[in-house]
């Protein structure tokens, strides 16, 4: 067993994309999933990229806006979870501070 701590402050800053206010912190990484924790901060955004392989976000605290390959935004909150399928472009905005688990399927 192994207990991994992703407190607030934990995790690299994420520029990539254009993205602002972002960090993220590796939990777990296999050969076929990775479990990362990302944090926006209010007014921050994941900026547009492909997804490289199936993902889902789930929102653990915050709220804010998510965008997919159609180009609408969608809100999004604590307590629910977004569906990006492999080669999708993608936004994430924070309104609220966003705590949220991404887990990467190949």
């Amino acid at each position: 067993m192994e207990i991994v701590s992703f407190d607030a402050g934990a995790g690299r800053a994420v520029e990539a994309f254009g993205s602002a206010g972002v960090s993220a912190q590796a939990l777990f990484r296999g050969e076929t999933v990775a479990v990362t924790v990302l944090r926006v901060a209010a007014g921050g955004e994941i900026g547009r990229h492909p997804a490289p392989v199936d993902q889902l976000l789930v929102v653990v605290e915050g709220h804010g806006f998510v965008r997919g390959g159609d180009g609408e935004a969608e809100a999004v909150r604590a307590g629910q979870a977004v569906v990006w399928r492999a080669g999708e472009e993608h936004v994430t905005r924070a309104v609220e501070d966003i705590t949220a688990v991404a887990i990467e399927m190949a």
